[in-house]
């Protein structure tokens, strides 16, 4: 055996010891979810006369009814008009502004404290769009919520008083719902894995007293917290991650109230979902190319620096997946024959991160009551397949994260809007129909890998070429 193929297998040890590390996250905080005693947050009941200013920010662009759903929605809410404020920030394109603004005002009562905004410039995205409504408002309270969000009457009621009552929360998080999950399989593969997100990992993280994420919407923000931070910056594409973690290490916490559901829509088609999660992807890339030094040189303990790590690095997996791809097939070109170490390795992770996931994605259904629902186990199959395929798109982000290329916030294209770019899904059908070649051809533990890799990436790309089939791609889903 040759020198060259033992760093080959040295080096792919290494990546499957990460992801093996990645996986036993997952299952180790669906564990503290079943078994950890629940937490709550105090939420005292505050007279009228004692509820405090709030202001609602709604960024949008270019969202059309979404935002005139979303204005409607916050005049709703169940809070005293002489303390709330509304602002809707346009970030759209300066031409639809004014037929906007009218709209808006057709929809909301006169007896509201509405502020309508549009910066002209788009300097930090949506970051900088949130930043720049605060200017014009004082509130020490801020909720937030995207153009696809509806918030029910009563959620500022089941939030605010948490931080009126506790001067260190950063912000209160609500449980995402779905509004479109029954929409198709995709959507409905979304749903389990968003599920999962909120009602197993965010919530394990609160219980352990780790840190968790704002979601970007849906939640509520001590302004306290938000200037202590640094204020909403422009120089990732997750400026929710990174606030959340910025906040954080200055002694702030979050706190998520897990029965408060603000439904929300999901992408419907395979190149929305694609553009987000790549989005997602880069975001948390740049993230922890930021804050992780910070991280490591902050004083807490080594066990939470370790879990904020591991938790800001979830992105990494499909780098790592993608990477254990090419030295496997440089391996099979090689005929090079598995140290056993290795081998061992490679069958303890992909059964580790198989057992993982399906407790991570069933508890998610289980603490919600829907694991007996119809389609469950196609579901659930599904939310493990359809990720896979988003490995070449997901590596790529964070190529580019890393190489430092230009930021482009491309805005998950919402329910029927048309996705601009000149993605068809190519790439994934050629690594799709290539994989089981070399599957077939492999006597290791990397066969079942390759083929459900390939049966992913098949997927995402045939949805993509259904989906440019359909409708031609026009430049309807602007980047933000």
């Amino acid at each position: 055996m040759s020198g060259f193929s033992l760093i080959l297998q040295a080096v792919l040890g290494c990546i499957l010891t990460v992801v093996a590390l990645l996986s036993a996250q997952l299952g180790f905080l669906a564990l503290v979810r079943y078994f950890a005693p629940s937490r709550r947050v105090g939420m005292p009941q505050l007279a009228d006369e004692a509820l405090p200013h709030v202001l609602v920010q709604l960024p949008i662009c270019d969202e059309g009814a979404l935002a005139l759903r979303v204005a409607a929605a916050a005049t709703r809410l169940d809070w005293p008009r002489d303390r709330l404020t509304i602002q809707v920030l346009d970030d759209g394109r300066p031409e639809k502004h004014l037929a906007l603004a009218q709209a808006i005002r057709g929809v909301v009562p006169e007896n509201v404290d509405l502020q309508i905004l549009h910066r002209g410039v788009r300097t930090g995205f949506k970051a900088g769009n949130l930043a720049y409504g605060l200017d014009y408002c004082d509130a020490p309270y801020v909720a937030i919520f995207d153009a696809d969000f509806v918030p029910p009457p009563d959620f500022l009621r089941r939030t605010v008083p948490a931080l009126t009552a506790d001067l260190r929360l950063a912000f209160v998080q609500a449980r995402w719902g779905h509004a479109n999950r029954e929409e198709n399989w995709l959507t409905a593969a979304q749903g389990f894995l968003l599920d999962s997100h909120f009602a197993v990992e965010q919530e394990a993280r609160f219980r352990l007293g780790l840190p968790i994420s704002f979601n970007g919407t849906a939640g509520v923000w001590s302004r306290a917290a938000i200037e202590s931070g640094g204020g909403w910056t422009g120089d990732t594409l997750t400026e929710d991650l990174d606030l959340s973690l910025r906040c954080a290490l200055k002694g702030w916490r979050g706190a998520i109230v897990s029965d408060l559901e603000v439904p929300g829509e999901l992408p419907e088609t395979a190149p929305a979902w694609r553009a987000q999660q790549a989005r997602w992807t880069k975001g948390h890339a740049q993230v922890a190319r930021k804050l992780i030094p910070d991280i490591w040189m902050s004083a807490w303990p080594w066990w939470k620096k370790a879990a904020v790590t591991l938790q800001v690095c979830q992105f990494g997996f499909y780098t790592f997946a993608a990477s254990s791809v090419i030295i496997s097939l440089t391996l099979m070109y090689l005929g090079v024959v598995y140290v056993k170490a290795v081998a061992d390795l490679g069958v303890l992770v992909t059964v580790l991160g198989l057992c993982a996931s399906l407790g991570y994605l069933w508890l998610g259904q289980a603490v919600l009551g829907r694991q007996y629902e119809p389609r469950f186990l196609r579901s659930l199959f599904l939310a493990i397949m359809f990720p896979s395929g988003l490995v070449l798109s997901n590596a790529r982000a964070t190529y580019e994260a890393f190489s430092g290329r230009e930021m482009v916030f491309h805005r998950t294209p919402k329910s029927g809007a048309v996705y601009a770019g000149g993605w068809r899904g190519s790439p994934e059908i050629m690594a799709g129909l290539l994989l089981p070649v070399f599957a077939l051809a492999e006597q290791a533990w990397s066969a079942p890998f390759f083929l459900f890799a390939a049966a992913g990436l098949l997927s995402i790309g045939g949805m993509g070429w259904s989906a440019a089939l359909q409708i031609p791609a026009r430049d309807v889903a602007a980047s933000e």
